[in-house]
């Protein structure tokens, strides 16, 4: 009997710990951090903590364990962290699937009364990808955003062939900067981007997470001098 009793009480309390979401619905939040310029971590009204992944847009890597650090990351993680700076207080709206495969939250962020995930692409930081049923309240609005970067070349839209419906591609950046760029960008594991120059110290041990063709370009990336 006390078995069942206490297998009750787990079951009871795993419940209350669930928090549970409704089609649609926004949620009161405050950023916790941001991951990056898609990925968003926040504490929910009820307490829980969710990592938000933006709905419908797609931003160049810069934290994923498998890819190197793409042009135009740094700058769109950066973006968002002054859009939501930790403790900004932000609205959470629900779509219709609520998790990813992964146990993402998917939603649409709102701060000060404008959607980020709309301002990621505005800024030509994002662009507008995984659109997929039914989560798609916004996509013709974000579409719209999309064509008007493009078109007046912002960010990931200026070097023709670097941003497509398939993803991104580095290279074409970096063939349209040199042919042979000398410069080592690395992310490291405090989580500064770092830029190596050749005769800097650890210049040939460090792997080469993105390549730039001058010291300027590096800087514009986000990326700092190695201290020597």
């Amino acid at each position: 009997m006390k078995y069942y009793i206490y297998l009750f009480i787990i079951i009871l309390m795993s419940a209350c710990g669930t928090a549970s979401y409704e089609e649609g619905e926004k949620i009161k939040a405050e950023v916790t951090e941001v991951v990056d310029g898609d990925t968003v971590t926040v504490e929910m009204a009820d307490g829980k903590e969710e990592t938000i992944r933006l709905l419908l847009i797609d931003t160049p890597e810069t934290v994923h364990p498998e890819e190197p650090v793409q042009p135009y990351g740094p700058e769109a993680s950066g973006y968002a962290k002054d859009l939501l700076p930790e403790g900004k207080e932000v609205t959470v709206e629900i779509d219709t699937t609520i998790r990813d495969d992964y146990d993402r939250f998917l939603a649409y962020l709102w701060a000060d009364g404008e959607m980020v995930n709309k301002q990621m692409v505005e800024k030509g930081l994002a662009r507008v990808a995984y659109i997929i049923e039914p989560n798609t309240r916004y996509v013709e609005q974000l579409q719209e955003v999309e064509e008007e970067a493009r078109s007046e070349e912002k960010g990931i839209w200026e070097k023709e062939g670097y941003a497509g419906e398939e993803g991104f591609h580095p290279e074409a950046v970096q063939e349209t900067e040199c042919e042979d760029p000398k410069i080592k960008g690395n992310h490291s594991s405090s989580g500064d981007y770092i830029y190596h120059t050749p005769g800097s110290r650890h210049y040939e041990q460090t792997k080469a997470e993105e390549m730039f063709c001058s010291t300027e370009a590096a800087e514009e990336a986000g990326f700092r001098a190695v201290k020597q």
